[in-house]
C-alpha cells in the first residue's frame, strides 16, 4: 500500500478598494439638541435594503449592533429617538442627543442587487456647561483673605478654567488655585477652581474667570467684584491749648483716605504711659500739660494692611524759653547795650523792650531804683513810655522783670539824661565806597556834631540796601556813622545818597556814590544721557561764570520746578562759578523743555537756557518663522527693539504646548530683544502664534504669524497605467505598468499633488532597495531585465506629511510580445472556474506584494481536479507528468523575487455574489491589520492504491 500526502501553501495579502458611499465620518452633538448622520449610497446598482446600527458595549464588554434607523422593502423606519432616513439611498437622520450614551460608532449599510456596502461615523456628545462664581472672605491669623470660586456645571468634555488679575495671569506667589472636578450620573463633570488671595495684595477691585470649552465658540469671561484696600495718609501734629487757665499740648495722630480704619496707637519716647487718650474713626488725640512734657518725643504708631511694616510719625514737643533785652525807639532795631542815654527836653520817648521766647504768656513788673516807675512812666505792652518832656527826675537805674511759671528773665539798664545843647555845632561830612565779601559797602559819617546829626539813605526805586547806623558821643559832641551794604556791581548805572539833616543846616546835606556796571554772566548749558538697567536718564550741568557773588540758579518743566544741586567756587581771577545740575529719567520729562532760569545782580531780569527732551522712539517688534536646516522642529524668532524697551516678551502659546523658548537681550544705547521658540509643525500647523511685549509703563503690544497648513493629497503617475486593485479592500490603488526590456533609461514619471513647498520623493522596490531618482522621475538603467521586475512603492513626504502610490513594474521581452501560450489551456480553463467559483468566496484571495504568476494556479488547479476523480495509480501519474510540465514552461518567472500580478488582476475583478461578501470592518482592530490580512491555501491530496 502507498499513501501520497502532498501540502501547497498559498499567502495572500487582501486588499480593499473604495466603497461608493459619502458619509460624514466624524459628527459632534450637543447633549439636548438635535443633530445629523448623514450617509448616501452613490452607487449606480439599485439598493434593495439599507439601515443604520448602533455599536453598543453590554456585559462583559462583548460589543452588539443594534438597528436604529433604515429602509427595508421601501418602508423606511426610526427608532428610539432617531428619525426616519429620507430614502433608502439616502440614510440621512435626525437623532436628538437625550444622554451621553447616545456617543459611539454608527454603521450605515447597503445591500444593492450586486454588492454590499457599509461605511462608519462616530458621534461625540458634548455638553455646555453653566458658570457659575462666588466671593468668600475670611479672617485667618488676623489677616483677611477672599476666595473666588468659579464652577463650570454640566460640562463634556471637562472644561478649562484659568484667572485674570488686572488683565493679567495672577503670578504673584499671594494667590493660590485650587482645581477639582466632579463626575455626575449622566456623563457629565462640573470642574470648580478656587482663587484665594490676602485682600491687601490686591490693587484691582476685580478679578475675571474664564472659562474654555468647545461648545463655546471664545472663553467665556465673567468677573466680580473683590474687596481691596487703600493707603492711608497718616500725620502728627502738635498744638498749645488753654484750659481751666492752664496750657496743654494736644498731640493728634491723624490717618485719613484709607481702608480699612488705621489702627492708631500713642507712645513716649521714655515708656511713660498715656492718659486721656481720646479716639476717632480716623484720629486719636492725647492733652499733655504744657510744663510736664516739654523736649519730650511723642510717637504715633500706625497699623494698616498695606504698612509694612507699621509707620510711625514723631513730634518733639519744643522746649520753653523766654529773655529780654534793650531796644532803641529810633529805628527799631534792637542792641544788646547796658546804659541808654537819652537827650533834655525829648518829647514822646519810648523805651522798648525786646521780649524772646516760646511761652504762651508772661508776666511783667519794672522799677527805678528799687521803687515803683515814677509818675509820667508807665509800662505798655513791652515798652516803657515817658509822657512830657524828658528830665533829670527820668535818669536811674531801671529793672525789668519777666516770669513764666518756672521760667524767668530780667533786664537792668542805666538811663542818663544829657543837658540840652544851647549852640550847634555842625558835622564833618565824609563819604567812602569799599568792596568786601562781593559786596558794596558805603560808609557815610557826620563827625563831632551838637547836637547829633540826624542820617538816611536815599536809594533809586526798586533798589534795596542793608543799612545800619552807630552813635558815638565824645566830649559833649556827637558822632553818627551809617553804613549801606549794596551789590559790589550794577547792570544799569546806580547811585546812592547819605542824607544829613541838622539843626545848623538850612537844607539837608546830600552826599552821593555811583556803583560801577557789571560784566554780564557768562551761562553754560550742557546735557548728556546714559542707559542704566534697560532706563535712558538725563543730566543736564548748568554753569555761570560771573563777579561776586555767585549767581542764583533754578530749574523747571513747563510750570513745575524740579530738584537740583547745586555749588559755587571762587576761581583765581576772581570771578566765581556757579554749577547747578540735574539728572533725571527721560521718560518722566519726554517731549518737554527744560529751562535753567539764572539771577545774577548784573542781570536786569532773569536769563533763561532752555533744551528740549526728545521723545524716546517707539519700539518695534516683529516676528518670523523659519524652517531649521538638519533639524524636525521649526524656529519662531520675536524681536524686540527700540529705546527704553524692556525684555518683557512671551509667547501666547495653547496649553498643551510645551515653551520652549530663549531669551536674548541685548544693550547698546537701546534694547534689542530676540525671544525664540522651538516647535514641531504638527503642533501648530494652520494656527496663529502671538508674541506679546509688555513695558515697564504697563502697556502691551501684540505681533501675529501665521503657520501654513500644508498637505500632501498623493503621488500620481504620469505613465500610461492599469489600476490593479482588490474589490474587497480599503487598501490604495496599486498601477500596473508595462516597460521594454533591454531599454536604457527608461523613466516612470511621478507628480506630487498638494500644498507644500518642497518634498523628498523616494522610491523602493519590494526587497527594499533604493531606485535612482532623477527629479521626479525613476531611473531604470543601464538595461530593463526581468529582474527588475516587481512592485515598487513610491512616498513623497514634507515633515509628517506623507503620500505613498504603489507601482507593479512588468518587463516585457520579445517572447511575451509574440505571445508566449501556456501549455496547459484545459487545465487553466478549469483552474480558472475552480478559483473563481470556490477561492473567491471563501478566502477572498488577492495577490501578494511581490506578485505572482496565475500559470502555478491553474497547474494546482488542474491537479486538484485530476485527484478529485481518481484514485488509480494511472491517473496519479498522469498528474505528475502534467504538474511537470506546467511548472517547466513557468519556470522562467517562478524564481523570481519580483513576480507579475497582471494574470490575477482579472481574475479579481470578476463579479461576485453578494451573498458571501462579508461587512468592513472598522475601528482599531482593522486599522492595525489592514496593512497586511494573509491567508494560506493547503492543498492536502491523499491516494491510496
Amino acid at each position: 500500500m502507498t499513501v501520497l500526502s502532498l501540502n501547497i501553501v498559498f499567502l495572500c495579502v487582501t486588499d480593499g478598494n473604495e466603497e461608493p458611499i459619502e458619509i460624514i465620518s466624524s459628527v459632534t452633538g450637543v447633549l439636548g439638541e438635535d443633530v445629523y448622520l448623514s450617509c448616501r449610497y452613490v452607487g449606480e446598482s439599485e439598493v434593495f435594503s439599507a439601515r443604520w446600527k448602533h455599536q453598543m458595549k453590554v456585559k462583559s464588554n462583548l460589543v452588539q449592533y443594534k438597528r436604529i434607523a433604515g429602509a427595508t422593502n421601501n418602508h423606511l423606519f426610526g427608532r428610539d429617538g432617531f428619525s426616519k432616513p429620507e430614502s433608502a439611498a439616502n440614510l440621512t437622520i435626525k437623532v436628538n442627543v437625550s444622554s451621553v450614551e447616545l456617543e459611539g460608532e454608527y454603521t450605515c449599510e447597503f445591500e444593492t442587487e450586486d454588492d454590499y456596502h457599509s461605511g462608519t461615523a462616530f458621534l461625540t456628545v458634548v455638553a455646555q456647561p453653566d458658570i457659575e462664581v462666588q466671593v468668600n472672605a475670611e479672617i485667618i491669623n488676623g489677616s483677611h483673605y477672599q476666595s473666588v470660586s468659579c464652577s463650570a456645571l454640566g460640562g463634556r468634555p471637562l472644561p478649562q478654567i484659568s484667572w485674570l488679575v488686572d488683565g493679567l495671569p495672577p503670578s504673584n506667589d499671594s494667590y493660590t488655585v485650587n482645581v477639582s472636578d466632579t463626575a455626575h450620573p449622566n456623563g457629565t463633570s462640573t470642574l470648580s477652581s478656587i482663587l484665594r488671595f490676602p485682600t491687601h495684595v490686591q490693587d484691582d477691585d476685580s478679578v475675571t474667570c474664564v472659562v474654555q470649552h468647545p461648545t463655546l465658540p471664545n472663553p467665556k469671561l465673567t468677573t466680580v467684584r473683590v474687596e481691596t484696600y487703600t493707603r492711608p495718609n497718616v500725620t502728627i501734629k502738635a498744638e498749645m491749648t488753654q484750659q481751666g487757665g492752664s496750657e496743654f499740648w494736644v498731640v493728634s495722630c491723624v490717618s485719613s483716605g484709607g481702608r480699612p480704619d488705621t489702627d492708631i496707637s500713642l507712645a513716649l519716647n521714655a515708656g511713660e504711659e498715656l492718659h486721656g487718650v481720646t479716639t476717632d474713626t480716623d484720629s486719636v488725640s492725647v492733652l499733655l500739660p504744657v510744663e510736664e512734657y516739654e523736649g519730650h518725643n511723642v510717637t504715633c504708631v500706625f497699623d494698616h494692611p498695606k504698612f509694612t511694616p507699621k509707620e510711625t510719625r514723631v513730634v518733639t514737643l519744643p522746649s520753653l524759653y523766654l529773655s529780654v533785652q534793650l531796644g532803641n525807639d529810633t529805628d527799631g532795631d534792637f542792641q544788646d547795650i547796658e546804659s541808654l542815654e537819652l537827650q533834655e527836653g525829648q518829647t514822646d520817648t519810648v523805651i522798648s523792650l525786646q521780649i524772646t521766647g516760646n511761652v504762651p504768656r508772661y508776666n511783667i513788673t519794672c522799677t527805678k531804683d528799687d521803687e515803683p516807675l515814677p509818675e509820667g512812666v508807665e509800662l505798655v505792652g513791652s515798652s516803657l513810655t515817658v509822657q512830657g518832656p524828658l528830665g533829670h527826675q527820668h535818669a536811674g537805674l531801671f529793672e525789668c522783670f519777666l516770669s513764666y511759671n518756672h521760667l524767668q528773665a530780667e533786664l537792668k539798664f542805666n538811663v542818663t539824661v544829657n543837658p540840652r545843647v544851647i549852640q550847634p555845632v555842625p558835622p564833618t561830612i565824609r563819604v567812602d565806597l569799599q568792596t568786601e565779601d562781593g559786596r558794596s559797602v558805603i560808609e557815610c559819617s557826620a563827625a563831632d556834631a551838637v547836637p547829633a546829626a540826624n542820617m538816611s539813605w536815599l536809594l533809586p526805586e526798586g533798589v534795596s540796601g542793608v543799612p545800619w547806623f552807630n552813635f558815638t558821643s565824645h566830649n559833649g559832641s556827637h558822632s553818627v556813622r551809617g553804613v549801606l551794604l549794596l551789590p559790589a556791581c550794577s547792570p544799569w548805572e546806580l547811585t546812592a545818597e547819605c542824607v544829613i539833616n541838622h539843626p545848623a543846616f538850612e537844607e539837608p546835606e546830600n552826599r552821593s556814590i555811583t556803583l560801577p556796571l557789571c560784566a554780564p554772566p557768562n551761562i553754560t548749558v550742557n546735557h548728556s544721557t546714559e542707559w542704566k538697567d534697560g532706563e535712558e536718564h538725563t543730566k543736564v550741568d548748568c554753569s555761570v561764570d560771573s563777579v561776586a557773588t555767585a549767581a542764583s540758579v533754578t530749574w523747571h518743566v513747563g510750570n513745575s520746578s524740579i530738584s537740583y544741586v547745586s555749588e559755587s567756587e571762587v576761581r583765581a581771577d576772581g570771578l566765581v562759578s556757579a554749577r547747578s545740575s540735574v539728572h533725571f529719567l527721560s521718560s518722566l520729562y519726554a517731549g518737554q523743555d527744560l529751562t535753567c532760569t539764572v539771577e545774577h545782580p548784573s542781570l536786569e531780569a532773569p536769563e533763561n537756557r532752555t533744551i528740549h527732551i526728545p521723545v524716546q522712539k517707539a519700539h518695534m517688534l516683529s516676528v518670523s518663522v523659519v524652517r531649521q536646516q538638519g533639524s524636525p522642529l521649526w524656529l519662531a524668532v520675536c524681536d524686540c527693539r527700540g529705546e527704553g524697551a524692556g525684555t518683557n516678551l512671551a509667547w501666547v502659546l495653547p496649553e498643551n504646548a510645551k515653551s520652549q523658548t530663549f531669551l536674548q537681550p541685548n544693550y547698546k544705547g537701546e534694547v534689542q530683544a530676540r525671544l525664540t521658540y522651538q516647535f514641531p509643525l504638527a503642533l501648530h500647523e494652520g494656527h496663529n502664534l502671538t508674541c506679546v511685549y509688555q513695558s515697564k509703563h504697563g502697556t502691551t503690544e501684540e505681533k501675529t504669524i501665521h503657520i501654513p497648513r500644508y498637505d500632501i493629497t498623493s503621488v500620481k503617475v504620469l505613465n500610461h497605467t492599469t489600476p490593479l486593485q482588490s474589490r474587497y479592500g480599503g487598501e490604495p490603488v496599486i498601477h500596473r505598468l508595462a516597460l521594454q526590456e533591454h531599454h536604457q533609461k527608461q523613466k516612470v514619471l511621478l507628480r506630487v499633488e498638494g500644498r507644500v513647498p518642497e518634498y523628498d520623493l523616494i522610491c523602493k522596490r519590494c526587497d527594499g532597495s533604493f531606485v535612482r531618482m532623477e527629479g521626479v522621475a525613476m531611473v531604470f538603467q543601464p538595461e530593463l531585465t526581468e529582474k527588475d521586475e516587481g512592485l515598487y512603492t513610491c512616498q513623497a513626504s514634507f515633515y509628517h506629511h506623507t503620500a505613498t502610490v504603489n507601482i507593479q513594474v512588468e518587463v516585457m521581452s520579445e517572447d511575451r510580445l509574440h505571445g508566449e501560450n501556456f501549455p496547459c489551456p484545459i487545465f487553466c480553463l478549469f483552474s480558472n472556474l475552480f478559483i473563481r467559483k470556490y477561492l473567491r468566496s471563501v478566502i477572498r484571495l488577492r495577490p501578494d506584494t511581490c506578485g505572482f504568476d496565475i500559470r502555478v494556479f491553474a497547474c494546482v488547479s488542474a491537479m486538484l481536479a485530476m485527484i478529485s476523480f481518481s484514485s488509480g495509480l494511472g491517473i496519479l501519474i498522469i498528474f505528475v507528468v502534467v504538474l511537470w510540465v506546467c511548472c517547466k514552461v513557468s519556470s522562467r518567472a517562478e524564481y523570481k523575487k519580483q513576480e507579475s500580478l497582471s494574470p490575477l488582476t482579472a481574475l479579481m475583478q470578476e463579479p461576485g455574489s453578494p451573498q458571501v461578501k462579508q461587512p468592513l470592518m472598522t475601528g482599531e482592530g482593522y486599522k492595525e491589520s489592514a496593512p497586511m490580512i494573509s491567508y494560506s491555501i493547503v492543498i492536502d491530496v491523499k491516494s491510496t492504491v
